[in-house]
């Protein structure tokens, strides 16, 4: 048994900076990586544009309850200059980018939108032409970039 304190003081100084220690180690380890592993796709994020039905008048002034795709309302929105639809597409980007910059190109007919950022160094990109049920096509193009690093260690301040 020990009879003073100071082997023990000792031993716990050296378990708190080995405590300390870890969780500094911890929290720099996601700023030194460069692979992004968790990346989102652009063709995933295609996809789930294409199959998303909406209502009309939750994306038009004008619209009645009924179900559209809502490729069909992007391309209304192209057309008309109307931006619910496109800020829709963009609230969806955001939320499946998480902090990743992304640019789309929407274009129906003579017209075309571009949402995001203008210069992204692509990770991911995927184009496709969806028929429009008033006639035409909608073209749309998206590409999702890298992270900055700066974004990658604390997302959350940062956006």
């Amino acid at each position: 048994m020990l009879k003073d304190s100071r082997g023990i003081t000792a031993f716990l100084d050296a378990m708190l900076f080995m405590g300390i220690l870890v969780v500094a180690l911890s929290m720099l380890s996601p700023g030194l990586s460069h692979a992004d592993d968790g990346a989102p796709s652009a063709s995933e994020v295609m996809d789930v544009i294409a199959a998303s039905k909406v209502r009309m008048s939750d994306l038009s002034e004008d619209g009645d309850d009924s179900p559209v795709f809502l490729t069909d309302m992007a391309a209304y929105s192209v057309h008309i200059g109307d931006g619910l639809a496109l800020e829709y597409i963009d609230a969806i980007m955001k939320a499946h980018c998480r902090g990743h910059p992304y640019r789309i190109t929407l274009s129906y007919g003579d017209s075309a939108e571009n949402l995001g950022e203008k210069d992204v160094r692509v990770s991911s990109g995927a184009s496709a032409v969806y028929p429009v049920a008033a006639g035409g096509q909608l073209g749309i193009t998206i590409a999702i970039g890298e992270r900055s690093r700066r974004n990658h260690v604390f997302p959350a301040l940062f956006d």
